[in-house]
């Protein structure tokens, strides 16, 4: 069965928050024991409920109908985020078709060969469930504007609050859509009064409902919309995973995300504006992708997945180029651009799930079959699933990575500054752990000989590359070992 399950189920692990921000704190809320990450257990926590709520959800009613099984319960979030990816393939369609894409061959043939779609949309990544609920508001906005149905009006704003309540960027696109709204209405100065008052409600509601909601979950009065705030853009502690050009999102993240599929996305682009700026059009679409892109370059950290929530407009840009390509009578480039991008992006996806963070979930399905009760990683923090997979409540402690303005203080630094040291400091603190999970590139003689009450049982290949606090490393690979019986 196991054999079977590596084969099915994508291996790559490739975003830490996939599993320490969803379902591991899931497991804590339902079973009782999980780790919790510093984003939790901070006194002004940067995290709530809402995302994570749905995984308790799935694993209350698995351990009511005794149906808890370590399977289950590693594989059942993914499953369930299929699930819900679902909606936004349905939406994504109807959004498409009715800001004018006629051709919805081209909107399922672009959202399934994206590799970075298909590397997300299964994963419990909280930025695909922020995409999913932003397209269902988007939708029903636009919906709004085109038939003034007050009905899409309240959908667009219960959709935002929910997914502001779940993640606090999410109320980037919307800072400039409803003032957008305000300014361009073809209403009189009454109508404005009422789109303003409306607008105010509803970041009344959102505050109130998230506030009382935070609160409730952590058990004091605390607001995660500002914690949020506060940590990552006042305090600038962002910085601490990475600093990045302040155009990194223009000239890498896009044509990273889109890889052969950028080339039609310009092209989109181009057609949109030129149509706007000769028919007076409003350049909705593209206002919102460049102010939230704006806005999120202000900030000093930036991923390729914060991008994910605007991927309904980048597909209509990329079928709006395949579009004006046929208008063009561009039939031959439009087919070389598309094989193109078929053959870049799922080539890419293959690569990116075969060679590189792929030994993460192996390494833990290794450590339950082994029945480990103590188990020590020395590697780089949360790389791998923990008692969400495992689902066992045993001891397993990693090395520390905490946000600090002293980088020499973080454990996983120590770790790779001189591996034999940290790992004899923590092997001299309590008994010997009956497993050991670590990185091939930090054995060397004398850690090899503080490992000697150990035998090797495995060696997994886990990726092609990573960077690391002093130099990069190649062909990396998870040894598990295990104590002398």
């Amino acid at each position: 069965m196991n054999t079977l399950q590596f084969k099915i189920i994508p291996q790559a692990l490739p975003y830490a928050d996939e599993m320490w921000q969803g379902p591991e704190i899931a497991h804590n809320d339902v079973f009782g024991y999980g780790w919790l990450t510093w984003e939790w257990t901070r006194d002004k926590p940067l995290r709530g409920p809402i995302y994570h709520s749905l995984f308790s959800l799935l694993y209350w009613v698995l351990s009511k109908l005794n149906l808890d099984h370590p399977q289950m319960i590693a594989y059942g979030p993914r499953i369930l985020q299929c699930a819900i990816s679902a909606i936004y393939d349905v939406y994504l369609i109807k959004l498409l078709t009715l800001e004018g894409i006629r051709n919805k061959a081209y909107v399922i043939l672009v959202n399934y060969t994206l590799w970075f779609s298909l590397n997300c949309f299964s994963k419990t990544l909280i930025n695909t469930f922020e995409t999913i609920l932003f397209t269902l508001a988007l939708y029903n906005w636009v919906q709004y504007l085109q038939t003034n149905h007050n009905k899409n009006n309240l959908l667009c704003r219960l959709f935002v609050i929910l997914n502001v309540m779940a993640r606090q960027s999410a109320i980037i696109p919307w800072i400039f859509i409803w003032p957008y709204h305000l300014i361009t209405a073809k209403t009189n100065l009454k109508g404005r009064f009422v789109i303003l008052v409306i607008n105010g409600i509803t970041l009344l509601l959102l505050f109130l409902f998230s506030i009382s909601i935070d609160s409730l979950y952590h058990g004091k009065l605390t607001s995660t919309f500002y914690n949020f705030l506060e940590f990552n853009l006042l305090s600038g502690m962002s910085s601490f995973y990475g600093v990045h050009d302040r155009l990194w999102f223009i000239t890498q993240g896009l044509p990273y995300v889109q890889l052969g599929w950028v080339v039609s996305f310009l092209i989109g682009i181009y057609s949109y504006a030129k149509k706007g700026l000769f028919s007076a059009q409003p350049l909705r679409l593209l206002y919102y992708m460049m102010f939230t892109i704006l806005i999120l370059s202000l900030s000093a950290h930036k991923e390729d997945r914060f991008l994910l929530p605007l991927f309904p407009i980048i597909i209509y840009f990329i079928c709006l180029g395949l579009e004006y390509l046929d208008k063009i009578n561009w039939k031959k480039m439009k087919s070389v651009l598309i094989i193109l991008a078929i053959i870049s992006n799922v080539s890419f996806f293959v690569l990116m799930n075969t060679y590189q963070d792929v030994g993460a979930l192996k390494t833990m399905a290794v450590l339950r079959q082994r029945n480990a009760t103590e188990v020590q990683f020395f590697t780089q923090c949360h790389r791998t699933p923990f008692y969400s997979f495992i689902h066992q409540n045993i001891s397993m402690t990693f090395p520390d990575c905490s946000p600090t303005n002293d980088v020499s203080s973080l454990e996983t630094y120590q770790l790779h500054q001189d591996s034999a040291n940290y790992i004899q400091k923590k092997l001299q603190q309590s008994k010997l752990p009956s497993h050991i999970v670590i990185y091939n590139y930090l054995m060397n003689e004398n850690v090899q000989k503080l490992l000697d009450q150990y035998d090797k049982i495995e060696s997994i290949y886990h990726q092609y590359y990573t960077d690391t606090y002093f130099e990069d490393q190649k062909d990396i690979y998870i040894h598990i070992y295990e104590l002398h019986q």
